[in-house]
């Protein structure tokens, strides 16, 4: 059976982030009436769960009492437990979200991180040092307990009436070996498109042609960007259309 609630995401995801074991223990449960999270704690309800209350106590306990009975009559039938969060999945996220990324020495350094106790704190203690990779593995993390949550829902036959997004992870940092060869590769395009000339090849075609002398990987790469054209016999190559576009605004950024 399908039960459609409308849920409560914030709460519901604050459900999943608690981790047990905490010197005071909480749980979460859903309501599969209304969709509303109820939190419970032991210090809220302890002994005077499974005994008549004699004494005076603050409204918010004697409510909190009430739910918890309320939960406790009602469990597997109107209400059921939210699952807490597990160490070992939150490791296997940090796992996850490191082959992720692309700063070789960053992904190098997170990996040696996690190893061994105080995996956490030493992750989140160098991840402080790279405030965009830092916002990235919050989002990241969000995804990873969204991705959770639907299943869990889906487990329980909970259809949300209300449902959303997973949430958006930024494009990681570009790795500094990714950077040296962006810039090669553009000043290399750069280079062939200052010291080609027009050849006109017949009467309605003219092209950009240059010498080739450079790195053969790299034109290689530009040739695959579809930026030149080479027969790797000749001795010269030709650029494209696009090419000359991009060689044009490198030339312009750079002041040539």
């Amino acid at each position: 059976m399908t039960h459609r609630l409308e849920i409560d995401w914030m709460r519901l995801e604050e459900a999943f982030q608690i981790s047990s074991g905490g010197m005071i223990e909480i749980e979460h449960f859903l309501d599969m009436e209304t969709g509303e999270v109820t939190m419970i704690s032991d210090d809220a309800v302890g002994r005077y769960l499974e005994e008549p209350i004699d004494c005076e106590l603050p409204e918010w306990r004697r409510q909190a009492i009430q739910k918890a009975r309320q939960i406790d009559e009602e469990y597997g039938t109107r209400y059921i437990r939210i699952p807490q969060a597990d160490t070992r999945e939150e490791y296997r996220d940090m796992e996850r979200f490191i082959a992720t990324v692309r700063n070789d020495h960053l992904r190098d350094r997170l990996r040696q991180a996690i190893r061994g106790r105080g995996a956490f704190r030493y992750f989140k203690d160098v991840l402080y040092e790279h405030p965009t990779e830092q916002e990235r593995w919050y989002a990241f993390k969000d995804r990873c307990v969204y991705e959770r949550i639907f299943e869990w829902l889906e487990s329980e036959d909970i259809e949300p009436t209300n449902p959303v997004e997973l949430p958006d992870v930024p494009e990681a940092e570009a790795g500094e070996e990714h950077v040296r060869e962006t810039l090669l590769e553009e000043l290399t395009l750069l280079v062939i498109y200052l010291s080609s000339w027009e050849e006109k090849l017949t009467p309605d075609l003219t092209v950009r042609r240059a010498w080739k002398g450079y790195l053969f990987e790299v034109l290689n790469e530009l040739e695959e960007q579809g930026y030149i054209n080479q027969t790797h016999r000749a001795r010269s190559l030709t650029l494209t259309e696009e090419g000359v576009q991009l060689a044009q605004e490198l030339a312009a950024r750079y002041g040539t």
